[in-house]
């Protein structure tokens, strides 16, 4: 009616109909939820019968099996890990229900007149034998006969219910008033609409509705009956959807600090108690630090407790990480510490998933938000601490042409806390140059963890029961009940040498050594390729040509699995080729390698090894992370073979050998942040070594062992490091001694793009002119380095000064202009 009524008055002029402004997953949807409909004691029968036809069977009915887990068939999914088939498998079976969403059942009347209502005949037609015993129970006394069906009264005195009289000719009641309603009500067939109303009084409170099901036999059509006559009530009862129901996070308890740690957590924990009465100086930055730790230096304890202060505060905190493979790990470390309290929020969470977690976190129903930058913007009601875990990390930086806003997630979150008045903590065992330079000169302050500590003695002796171990590798901490270890031995090889050895396998010697002895002792290992696919170029040996990708002008990657050339900037694709295109020769050689190969690579020269590659090509579904994750972490693969993925912040105590097949890969970008990156990447995947009580070893091999960059990942050196690209940005005037802007032009012919850069940088220097800018100057305008993605040409050019947002702040930008402050790259 009511839309009917709004088309109308659309019709008529009165009101005017526009777009509805709502966030995303706020119009509702059906929720599909799933009940266990046979007793528990059938479940392992009913588990191995369909396990040969569902995978994921004895899983499902072990999640529904729980009382406390009331799950939707969407969370019932996330939780096993599967798609609608096995669920819908076990319904064809008769062993759960599909239904609508969970909803209540109350009685509308009060319990005392459950069973008069009944009697009465309000609540359905009676026949006609009820209709004599009704008449009867409300006159209290023998009636005349007429009226009456005769062949409804011979069937009552044929029962002994009444009795009949001559004279005078009267119809006379033999039951007891309560006996002659439950004589009405059984007639009537009305034994199930009683179960009903008298379960529902016993229960005095709304019940669910499976809950009525369960207790009464009764179906939807009675409960519907009973509403249209007003003896009961459904009411709808909100489904949250909640991305952690369904996992197993049982609560712990904080373990003893090191000496470390220790003195770590108590300047943290000063500056939380005096930013508590918001004594944070508001003219500079507030309480920020930055937690330089070793990989596995135990920076997650220091985040945790942090985040328990504070909330014992009455405040909340936001915990960033930087990607979405590591958000499972992340949460289950805080949802141990924290049950019921903590929300998730990343881009992989659907539409609905992301309005029910806004609206609990702006409710102020949890006090923890964990996730990627977006979480930064989570409506909590007052934020005390924002955490940036892996802070160097580019994907914090939301930069062009994503859509805006544009802003870097840690200078978001410093100027955050300087409006609330809370604190900062910056973690990384890789600091970004910049981040280090503003610690070691200020505003912010350094903190230090250099030694990397495992675990309780406790976990440590399970741990070492559990993979076998043969004896302790582990050197005890002093005065703690942690155990300490030194950083996993690099050993760096030369693959130059490999050549002139005559090796020409993607592995080193020393590398297939290692992976047999890891995998004789049943141990796990990663092997690290920043490349995807199979080839990473493919050309004719006879004309030269090589296959590039008609939109972006980059060679096409080969991907075996799918035997097509792939673009991996605009996504292309084309069938792979036996006959060059150009001259039509059959000599097609594919050159490079990626993790496909790798794949392939292992899987030849290990036949016994079980493998898993983490690679953007093999993220098939929303949920695909942390399933490869979890396979992982339970030994279901001996082997790792993964991208960049598989290089941050995970803990992997089963991993004692990592290997890095071409650590030079993007040492020959020209970005002034080459070498940064190369660092970190590297150090961060030598990191996942050794992490457990069997210990672990990193093997790098590289073309250039010698730069300063991979001779600093080899011994887990960042003081050598840093003071080595520092002295770099100095003499180059690059970032933190001077901030970049970058403009790219972005147009369909070179041409436009060309001109543009050019009136841009003609409109710069006007600007130099007359704002007087000291100290800054222009670099450009160039092609970029990908001249050309997604049928669109790309100039640009580089503003280096200062203050560079003050030259640009009345700069007139046009269409196809993106302008990007502090860019984290310059390709």
């Amino acid at each position: 009616r009511w839309q009917r009524t709004m088309a109308v008055l659309v019709r008529q002029g009165v009101v005017a109909q526009g777009p509805i402004l709502e966030p995303p997953g706020a119009r509702p949807k059906t929720v599909r939820t799933v009940q266990l409909i046979v007793p528990p004691e059938r479940i392992p029968d009913l588990a191995l019968h369909l396990g040969r036809k569902s995978r994921r069977a004895d899983v499902l009915l072990a999640l529904l099996a729980a009382p406390e887990h009331r799950m939707t068939q969407a969370e019932l999914q996330r939780a096993a890990d599967c798609t609608a088939a096995p669920i819908k498998a076990l319904a064809k079976g008769r062993a759960v229900r599909i239904g609508a969403a969970r909803s209540w059942v109350a009685l509308a009347v009060p319990a005392d007149e459950v069973r008069a209502q009944l009697a009465a005949g309000v609540y359905e037609r009676a026949p006609a034998r009820t209709r004599i015993l009704q008449a009867l129970l409300e006159a209290g006394e023998p009636l005349p006969p007429q009226g009456m069906s005769a062949s409804a009264l011979r069937a009552l005195v044929r029962a002994g219910v009444v009795r009949r009289w001559d004279d005078p000719p009267v119809v006379e009641l033999r039951l007891t008033p309560e006996a002659a309603r439950e004589r009405i009500v059984k007639l009537r067939g009305a034994r199930v609409y009683l179960k009903v109303l008298q379960f529902l009084a016993r229960a005095k409170d709304p019940v669910p509705v499976r809950e009525v099901y369960k207790h009464t036999h009764a179906r939807l059509t009675h409960l519907k009956r009973l509403e249209r006559d007003g003896l009961i009530a459904f009411g709808a009862e909100e489904a949250w959807r909640d991305t952690l129901v369904g996992a197993d996070v049982p609560p712990t308890l904080p373990p003893p600090l090191t000496d470390a740690q220790r003195e770590v957590w108590e300047t943290v924990r000063q500056a939380l108690d005096a930013a508590q009465w918001h004594d944070a100086p508001s003219a500079t930055a507030p309480h920020v630090f930055l937690l330089h730790g070793v990989t596995g230096s135990g920076k997650t304890e220091i985040y945790l407790r942090a985040v328990e202060r504070v909330v014992a505060q009455g405040r909340g905190a936001i915990v960033l990480v930087p990607e979405i493979a590591l958000t499972p790990q992340t949460v289950r470390r805080f949802a141990e510490r924290f049950p019921g309290q903590v929300a998730v929020i990343h881009s992989d969470l659907s539409a609905g998933e992301r309005y029910d977690t806004w609206r609990r976190i702006r409710a102020g129903d949890v006090s923890v938000v964990v996730g990627a930058r977006s979480a930064l913007f989570a409506p909590l009601p007052d934020v005390g601490l924002v955490i940036l875990d892996e802070e160097h990390d580019d994907s914090y930086k939301q930069s062009p042409p994503i859509p805006p806003p544009y802003y870097h997630a840690r200078e978001t979150a410093v100027a955050l806390m300087r409006i609330s008045g809370g604190t900062v903590i910056l973690g990384s065992a890789t600091p970004d140059v910049v981040t280090y330079y503003r610690a070691e000169n200020g505003p912010y302050k350094l903190l230090k963890l250099p030694d990397r500590i495992l675990a309780p003695r406790e976990r440590m002796a399970e741990q070492a029961r559990q993979l076998n171990a043969p004896r302790a590798r582990y050197v005890p901490a002093e005065q703690s009940d942690a155990v300490s270890v030194a950083l996993p031995p690099v050993l760096l090889v030369d693959m130059r040498e490999e050549l002139r050895a005559g090796n020409r396998s993607v592995f080193s010697r020393a590398l297939q050594t290692a992976l047999h002895e890891t995998l004789e002792q049943g141990e796990q290992a990663i092997l690290f390729l920043n490349r995807r696919g199979s080839a990473t170029f493919v050309m004719c040996r006879d004309c030269g040509y090589i296959a590039r990708c008609p939109r972006c002008e980059t060679p096409l990657t080969f991907h075996g699995t799918r035997r097509a050339l792939v673009c991996h900037y605009c996504g292309y694709r084309q069938k792979q080729f036996a006959r060059c295109p150009q001259c039509g020769s059959t000599r097609i050689r594919y050159f490079g390698q990626g993790t496909e190969l790798i794949e392939r690579a292992v899987q030849q020269q290990f036949p016994a090894a079980r493998t898993l590659r983490w690679d953007h090509d093999a993220i098939t579904h929303r949920h695909a992370h942390e399933a490869i994750l979890r396979r992982f972490s339970t030994g279901e693969a001996d082997i790792l073979i993964g991208t960049q993925m598989v290089a941050k912040g995970l803990d992997l105590p089963r991993v004692t050998l990592v290997g890095v097949l071409s650590a030079d890969t993007a040492l020959g970008l020209p970005d002034y942040r080459a070498g940064e990156r190369t660092f970190q990447l590297l150090t961060q995947v030598a990191g996942r070594a050794g992490r457990g009580e069997r210990g672990g070893r990193v093997i790098m091999q590289s073309y250039q062992p010698e730069h300063y960059a991979i001779q600093a990942a080899a011994g887990h050196d960042y003081e050598a490091f840093y003071r080595r690209e520092i002295a770099y940005r100095r003499e180059l005037h690059y970032p933190p001694f001077r901030r970049l802007a970058r403009i790219v032009f972005r147009f369909p012919t070179p041409e436009l793009a060309e001109y543009e850069a050019k009136r841009a940088r003609r409109l710069l220097e006007k600007r130099l002119a007359e704002g007087h800018f000291t100290a800054t100057e222009i670099v450009g305008p160039t092609p970029c380095f990908f001249a050309k993605r997604n049928n669109l040409y790309r100039w640009h050019l580089i503003v280096r000064s200062t203050n560079p947002a003050a030259l640009l702040a009345t700069l007139d930008v046009a269409d196809g202009w993106f302008v990007d402050i502090d860019p984290m790259e310059l390709l």
